[in-house]
Order: structure tokens, then C-alpha cells, then sequence
């Protein structure tokens, strides 16, 4: 292992900031990508540069290999991992990259030592240093499975929350040090639930008051003694389907300023059961309170209506994104969050298991959902493909979020359940019509690195050299860790934001910006929660197509603040400020591998 690094001293202008609050009303942006002679057509348009993403991870340094431990036992949490993330412990303005590992599934020690997690450091440059060593979390961390990342307790510094089969870990980032402690008795955490088969989790403020809370998703209450052998229709040995395991209830914890309290009883998240695989905060009715949205193995989905009073209502069914188009049970693997057709309120997309359509929730108003998965053209493309991890990312900055999902079979021989279905598969990425409807990207000419086969589970996005276009993370099973750059070549412009709060949660989660530009309305919000045990990239990004102006950005704050930009340039990515405004600009264009 190399040696921790020292985080670089930020930049003069934004030691100035910190230190004196400077407001800067206008910045100009970073540059955008070089120009085509003639002016680009503000319709639609897909580049035409081959290889749209390139995976870059072992030129990049990042060379990891998850296990799942599979020996030959058949282990049903084998199924589940495991997570990654993209996050900037170091606030260096740098995307780093931390990859869960798994390791032995046998139960109390009696496999091999597992393998520890990675933490990757930014260099700037397109390439990362593995920081792991002497970091905290080069230890055994059980059967990790996916991860939360939050500045729990408004230090300036993001702390990190890994879900394990049996414990739960949370650890505090001293101060961008690159070391990391374990606080998880110290904030009330170390109890068990159930049996402990906990997935994704995801802090959120749901009451406003300025500090993080944490949902955790919990599976089923699962032992390695309830696993029998089971087998396919060939008579060949295989895991078990899940419904041979009950489903269990969550948790919800309360931040009380020095630790965290389980609010799962007085809250009313305990009156539901679901084998829970993702989980996203969202403000379905536009009303300033982050509601929750759970998506269920086999069990039907969440939807936690935020009461305002401390408790939740669960109303999936009466919102319409419990079950299927036909009322079926579906098995919910991922979510993603997005305003994929411009109409201000934030839909849901849900992976799900092979034979069966990935699922688009429409957003109508007042937290109400639309089934559009067929009528969007989601549902058909993916019926062989087993899915887990996705995210909306609008990959050639037009404007309209695209959509990207890492798939992966649960059985050794896929191909005895499903006709051409395998365990390994590619990924899919689909393109945004601007109309409401996708279209699939198949030719691997085009879909470059992606049509890689893999068994992938976590799934992360973000723009990890700083150069205007939104990257991949993805940790597969038994397989290496995947960074897909993408390639785009499309002259479109974009800009993004990352937000500090100071009445509302220091992350500034659940921070509403819509923006005009180019005739051109966008929503989005600083998201809390998203795609399969992973953390992609906390900062808003908008595409503006041709647009090089943006006209304005209003912004809403979770404790209500509101604030308007003007004037703001393009291609850039600023940091704003609750009550200030912009405050200092991102680094910008990394090197090129």
C-alpha cells in the first residue's frame, strides 16, 4: 500500500472565502469544449465519437477486485454486494473514490481473512493513489455491502456509513486528514436489528432542523442456517430465490447532535416489512419535507409520506409505485431520481430482475405516480438483463438526463431461468428524446467499455476529472472495479453546483435549484439517496444544450432560505453558499489519461 497523502492546500480564493465569507456575484466559467465551425442545432443530438465511455481504472491506478466469498455454499447474501462511491473526503474539489469489499460469506470466522475496502485519493492529474493503509478503514469490515457518505455533524467534512451483514459501521472524517474513525457505539449505532442483513442506507434531514438523520434498508432476517440447497429446472445446484426468505423492517435514526436515536417505533417505519435493496429521500409533493422512497425485493415498494410531525405514513399504494403497471409484485433493485421530462417534479426509475420491465414512476403532481415504463420505452430493452445499480446522467450535456444501469445475474446458470440471459452482462445506457421517451444505445461501437460483460451491483456517478462531462463508478462481483470516463465530444455546455449549508444541513441535501436557460427550465436537487448501495456525486449538474447563457437559478433551501442567480457562466462548477450566493468556483479540466 502507498502512503497516505497530504491533501493539497486549497486555493487562495477559497482560503479567502472560508476565512471572510467573500461573496462573488460573477465568475466566468471554466472554458467550454472546443466549438464546431457552425453553430450547433439546439435540437437533440447524440455524438457521434465512438466509445462514449472508456474504462480508464487500471490507467488510472485504481486496480480492485471485489469477491463475494462464494465457496461452494450457496450463501444467499451472496447475492447482494456490494457498493461504491464518489465523494471528496478531502474537499480538495476532486472526486475520490472509496469501493466496498466482501470478502468470506462463512459465518463466524471460519472463512479466509477478507480482503479490506479501498479508498482511492484524487490526483488531479486523471490518476488515483490508493490511501487505504493507516486510513481506518484497512480492516476487516465484515460482509460489507453498500454505504452512506454525510458530514453528520456539520464539520465541513463528509463521514461515512458502511452496511455489513451482522454490524454496522460509522465512521468520522478527521478533517480531510485521509484517516477515518470508528464512532459507531460512541453514536448508538452498534446495536443490532434483526439479524443484521442490512443493504443500502442513506442520510437525509426529514425534519429540517439542520442536521443529517439515516435510513437503513434491512433485507430479511436472514441466517446462514436457514440456507438449503436448491436447484434449477437442469438439476444443477443454485442459489435460492428470495421469496424463501421473510421480509424485515427498516430503520430509521434520528440525529440528536452527538448521536443518533432509533426513531423506527414513534416514527411508524416499523408498521411495514420489505426485502430492501435501495432507498432515495425525495420531495414528492414539492412541499419542503423529504419523503422516502424504498424499493423492495418482492415485496412491494415504499413510498414513507413525511407527516411533518416526526412520523411517516407508508402510501405507496395510493401514490402508485408500489407494484407494477399490472398490480404484480416486482423485485426492486436500485432507484434513481430525476426531472427526466422538464416538468419540475422529480420521478422515480427502478431496476429490476430479469423477465421482468425496469420500471418508470412519472411523477404527475402532489405525489402522485405514473406507470410510463412502457409508453417511455425502458421496460422492453431490459428483459433479459438482471439489473441493479443506475443513476439519470445527462451524459452529452444536451440537457435532458439520460439513463445508465449496471446489470448482473444472481444465479450461476442464468440461462435455465431465461431464455439468452447470462450471469455476466453488459451495461446499458439509454438516451433521452426530450419527448418522455428513451432510446437504447446497443451498438458497442458506440456504447465503448460499457458492453463489457460483468456481474455488476454498485453503480456511481460523477465528474471525477473535473472536465465538464459526468463519469461512471462501477464494483462488480468477482470482477474489477470499472471507471468509465466518458468521451463525449458533443459541443454542449453545462454547469454545476455544489452547496454548503449553514441554517439548512451543512451538505446542503435536499437543496432545490431550477434553473432557466436556452428556453430550457431545469429542476434538479442535491440528491440523498440513489441507484444500489453506492453514492454517486452530491453536486447538481445541468446540461444547457447550445445555451450560453443562463438566464436564472433560484434555489431553495431546506430550511426555507430562497436565493436567486444571475449572470452566472457556463461551464464551470461553483460552490454556493446557503444566505451567500456563490461563494468560489471548483477547479476545473483535469489532464486527459
Amino acid at each position: 500500500m502507498t502512503p497516505l497523502r497530504t491533501p493539497a492546500p486549497l486555493p487562495f480564493a477559497a482560503l479567502w472565502f472560508l476565512a471572510f465569507g467573500f461573496t462573488i456575484v460573477f465568475l466566468p466559467g471554466c472554458g467550454s469544449r472546443p466549438q464546431p465551425a457552425s453553430p450547433a442545432s439546439p435540437a437533440r443530438q447524440a455524438s457521434s465519437t465512438a466509445g462514449l465511455f472508456s474504462d480508464v481504472a487500471a490507467r488510472a491506478g485504481i486496480r480492485f477486485t471485489h469477491s463475494n466469498g462464494a465457496a461452494g455454499s450457496f450463501r444467499f447474501i451472496e447475492f447482494s454486494p456490494a457498493g461504491c462511491a464518489f465523494l471528496d473526503y478531502d474537499n480538495d474539489g476532486w472526486l475520490d473514490v472509496l469501493l466496498l469489499q466482501s470478502g468470506s460469506s462463512e459465518p463466524n470466522g471460519q472463512g479466509p481473512p477478507r480482503p479490506h475496502c479501498a479508498l482511492y485519493h484524487n490526483n488531479r492529474d486523471g490518476t488515483f493513489t490508493d490511501v487505504t493503509a493507516g486510513s481506518g478503514l484497512d480492516r476487516d469490515l465484515g460482509y460489507a455491502q453498500g454505504m452512506a457518505v454525510g458530514d453528520i455533524d456539520n464539520d465541513g467534512f463528509d463521514d461515512l456509513f458502511i452496511t455489513s451483514y451482522g454490524h454496522n459501521f460509522l465512521f468520522h472524517n478527521e478533517h480531510g486528514s485521509g484517516k477515518f474513525t470508528d464512532i459507531t457505539a460512541k453514536w448508538g449505532l452498534d446495536r443490532p436489528h434483526s439479524t443484521g442483513y442490512a443493504t443500502s442506507a442513506a442520510f437525509g434531514d426529514y425534519d429540517n432542523d439542520g442536521t443529517l438523520d439515516l435510513y437503513v434498508c434491512y433485507y430479511a432476517p436472514w441466517t446462514p442456517a436457514l440456507d438449503r440447497p436448491c436447484y434449477n429446472e437442469r438439476k444443477l445446484r443454485d442459489y435460492c430465490a428470495p421469496d424463501l426468505y421473510q421480509p424485515d423492517t427498516h430503520r430509521l435514526y434520528h440525529n440528536e447532535g452527538d448521536h443518533f436515536k432509533d426513531v423506527s417505533a414513534e416514527a411508524g417505519i416499523d408498521r411495514a416489512k420489505g426485502r430492501g435493496l435501495a432507498v432515495a429521500f425525495i420531495d414528492t409533493e414539492g412541499n419542503g419535507r423529504q419523503d422516502i422512497f424504498v424499493a423492495n425485493d418482492l415485496s412491494p415498494n415504499m413510498l414513507w409520506h413525511n407527516n411533518g410531525n416526526g412520523t411517516f405514513t407508508e402510501i405507496a399504494k395510493r401514490a402508485n409505485c408500489a407494484y407494477s403497471d399490472e398490480g404484480a409484485l416486482m423485485a426492486g433493485m436500485g432507484v434513481a431520481v430525476a426531472d427526466y421530462n422538464h416538468s419540475g417534479n422529480e420521478s422515480l426509475f427502478v431496476t429490476n430482475f430479469s423477465g421482468m420491465p425496469n420500471t418508470l414512476y412519472k411523477n404527475i403532481g402532489e405525489g402522485i405516480f405514473e406507470n410510463e415504463s412502457m409508453m417511455s420505452g425502458l421496460a422492453l430493452p431490459h428483459m433479459k438483463f438482471l439489473a441493479f445499480g443506475c443513476e439519470f446522467l445527462d451524459y452529452d450535456a444536451d440537457g435532458w438526463p439520460d439513463l445508465i444501469v449496471t446489470n448482473g445475474s444472481v444465479y450461476l446458470h442464468a440461462d435455465t431461468r431465461l431464455d439468452g440471459a447470462t450471469t455476466a452482462e453488459r451495461k446499458q445506457l439509454f438516451h433521452n428524446a426530450g419527448n418522455g421517451t428513451f432510446t437504447e444505445v446497443t451498438d458497442s461501437g458506440q456504447l465503448g467499455d460499457l458492453s463489457v460483460p460483468l456481474v455488476g451491483r454498485g453503480l456511481a456517478v460523477g465528474d471525477f476529472d473535473n472536465d465538464g462531462r459526468l463519469d461512471v463508478l462501477c464494483n462488480n462481483q468477482n470482477g474489477p472495479a470499472q471507471l468509465f470516463r466518458n468521451q463525449d465530444r458533443s459541443p454542449h455546455h453545462w454547469v454545476s453546483f455544489k452547496t454548503i449549508g449553514t441554517k439548512s444541513n451543512r451538505d446542503g441535501l435536499h437543496t432545490r435549484f431550477t434553473l432557466a436557460a436556452g428556453g430550457m427550465r431545469l429542476t434538479a436537487t442535491v440528491r440523498a439517496g440513489s441507484s444500489y448501495l453506492s453514492v454517486s456525486d452530491r453536486r447538481v449538474y445541468f446540461g444547457l444544450g447550445s445555451s450560453t447563457k443562463i438566464d436564472r437559478v433560484d434555489i431553495r433551501w431546506p430550511s426555507g432560505t430562497r436565493e436567486v442567480l444571475r449572470d452566472v457562466a457556463p461551464d464551470a462548477s461553483y460552490v454556493v453558499t446557503e444566505g451567500k450566493g456563490i461563494t468560489t468556483r471548483l477547479p476545473c479540466h483535469g489532464s486527459r489519461l
